[in-house]
């Protein structure tokens, strides 16, 4: 095997490894958020409208 086989068997392991990965952190990372977004507590809503005296 010459320099460049090797070089070229290496890229394609490198393309291989990173096309399997890339599915994982999407789908890891889209129930990690979804996780993240259904667990936080809800906001509570502050009204800032005081009432005010009508004479």
């Amino acid at each position: 095997m010459t320099l460049s086989d090797v070089t070229i068997l290496g890229k394609k392991i490198l393309v291989g490894i990173i096309v399997t990965l890339v599915p994982f952190v999407i789908i890891f990372g889209g129930l990690y958020l979804t996780r993240q977004l259904l667990s936080s507590p809800p906001a509570e809503k502050s009204s800032n409208v005081k009432p005010t005296k009508t004479s």
